[in-house]
């Protein structure tokens, strides 16, 4: 998976070094920024964060130069990474070098920069002296509207690599230690590598009866989805595959990224094989992009990521299930409590409506937006049968029938 990486990295370093104040170097730059800044432990070396999951994400609250904020968890994410919401900008952070970020999706970089942060407390570890990229998020492609910037920061690769982190999402908890983790007798262990600040894990993914392949998949904690490849992979390799497709979306840094979905047979991680999983074909150019595992997947087990040996374990809690959008109806939590939509599935249910992106839903099943979570959400568009969708343009309502969707939802 890393094979081109570094000869990618080099051309890219020596072509932004040609360039007045490169931003995508001084991206690579952050990648090393916090190396020499080490944790200090306030409490015991294994404690409960103050955290909650939500949608498949996993957050915890910290505190920034003593502010109370809410942060992603995200393996997938290189550094800490703050956003211009109203807490933050209560904070009065300085503003240092211009930052070129970039995600999922096909918009171009979303613009931030670099700042520095006195100190961030998890609420039984702190680090001084770190330096953290804010990105506004009024400017970032990853937002339909300012207000769906519900969370403040997001907590990447240079913090967690110096704990095992333990998610545990079925008792809505995850644990912070310094010492190694000390599994059960039913967990998995897979050796876990890391490079540029990714981490990841071998896994064996069947195409059809005649392919399966072995490749490392990323660990992405950031990622509500089960599994991601490239679709350059898949055409490359001229792989057949016999699931029905479904025309999706997802929204990263560098904005939407329309994909198909489908459903293979199987992956397996060690010992444990996971049939029919839903895998998102993401359009690329490289095959070697895009093998990631995501939090729905993961979330299925008690997950323990343990970087300072490398190791990462998974602890069977219950049979593996696939969760589908039968509604084709793709929402994000705001402010208010309600919810936006982001993307309306062609050739699903709500595509035969008048519900369109940017739509504010007030009303789903007779409940108030405000009081559904998107966890609840995502599990009700997985439920076959009628929906009654309201939304506050012209208060309408439409009654949306779902259904099961042969040789995707429902294999053979």
């Amino acid at each position: 998976m890393f094979k081109n990486v570094k000869l990618k990295l080099m051309c890219l370093m020596a072509a932004c070094a040609s360039l007045n104040g490169c931003n995508v170097l001084n991206s690579l730059r952050m990648m090393q920024i916090n190396d020499n800044v080490e944790p200090v432990f306030t409490e015991h070396s294994r404690f409960a964060l103050d955290a909650e999951y939500e949608g498949e994400k996993p957050y915890i609250y910290a505190t920034v130069n003593g502010e109370k904020l809410l942060f992603l968890l995200d393996t997938g994410a290189r550094f800490l990474i703050l956003m211009d919401t109203p807490k933050v900008q209560q904070l009065n952070l300085p503003r240092g070098f211009d930052l070129a970020l970039r995600g999922w999706g096909g918009e171009g970089s979303s613009q931030a920069y670099q700042t520095d942060i006195a100190r961030i407390d998890l609420g039984g570890v702190y680090f001084d002296d770190m330096k953290a990229a804010v990105i506004p998020v009024s400017k970032t492609h990853y937002y339909l509207r300012e207000d769906e910037a519900i969370y403040d920061g997001v907590i990447g690769h240079d913090m967690m690599r110096h704990f095992t982190w333990e998610f545990d999402a079925n008792n809505n908890a995850i644990y912070l230690s310094q010492q190694p983790y000390k599994p059960s007798d039913n967990a998995t262990r897979l050796e876990m590598s890391s490079f540029l600040n990714k981490i990841s894990v071998d896994g064996e993914l069947t195409f059809n009866d005649s392919v399966t392949v072995n490749e490392p998949f990323v660990i992405d904690t950031g990622s509500r989805h089960y599994v991601k490849l490239s679709t350059a992979y898949v055409e490359s390799n001229d792989i057949d595959i016999s699931s029905h497709r479904v025309r999706a979306a997802d929204f990263g840094l560098s904005g939407k990224v329309e994909h198909d979905r489908v459903t293979l047979p199987q992956l397996s991680l060690g010992d444990i094989d996971l049939k029919n999983v839903k895998v998102n074909l993401i359009p690329g150019d490289d095959e070697d992009d895009w093998w990631v595992l995501g939090n729905a997947l993961m979330n299925q087990f008690k997950t323990v990521i343990d970087y300072q040996n490398d190791a990462f374990y998974l602890e069977p809690q219950a049979p593996f299930v696939t969760d589908y959008n039968l509604l084709g109806l793709e929402l994000r939590k705001v402010r208010s409590g309600e919810f936006v939509v982001r993307y309306v599935f062609p050739h699903l249910p709500t595509s035969n409506t008048d519900i369109k992106a940017g739509d504010i839903v007030t009303l789903i099943d007779g409940a108030p937006t405000t009081s559904i979570s998107l966890s609840e959400y995502n599990d009700i568009a997985s439920i076959e049968g009628e929906h009654l969708i309201c939304i506050s343009r012209d208060d309408a309502c439409y009654k949306i029938k779902s259904e099961e969707i042969p040789g995707y939802s429902v294999v053979k």
